[in-house]
């Protein structure tokens, strides 16, 4: 009786771990993006084509492609909506959502067209 308790709690606390979602700040960090999907099918991106973006948790991060690098400040406007300003004048304004471990940004609430970001880590 006393194993099937334990077993019951070791079950228990795995479901529990593995339910936890992303927190509200998983966006936070440093984002590579490799594919796109244009509607039809998902694509590998070029290296050009290529951006990163770093988010730290004080409202600031850094935009670079090609080379080039801006800093920009982000508000969440809602869960899983960033508006962004660049130092350079560009404003973003995109939605972003997590599957498996990988981070899908779109200009689209519903997510018909996005850019396939992978994570590169902290800071």
């Amino acid at each position: 009786m006393k194993t099937l308790k334990y077993l019951t709690m070791l079950l228990l606390m795995t479901f529990a771990v593995n339910s936890c979602g992303f927190e509200e700040d998983d966006f936070l960090g440093t984002w590579e993006s490799y594919a796109e999907y244009n509607g039809y099918e998902e694509y590998e991106l070029y290296d050009y084509e290529r951006v990163i973006y770093a988010f730290y948790n004080d409202g600031t991060g850094f935009y670079t492609q090609s080379g080039r690098r801006t800093q920009f400040y982000w508000d969440e406007l809602s869960r899983g909506h960033l508006y962004l300003r660049h130092s350079d004048g560009l404003t973003e304004d995109f939605f972003y959502r997590f599957d498996r471990g990988d981070m899908l940004v779109s200009t689209d609430r519903s997510f018909r067209t996005y850019q396939v970001f992978a994570y590169i880590g902290r800071y």
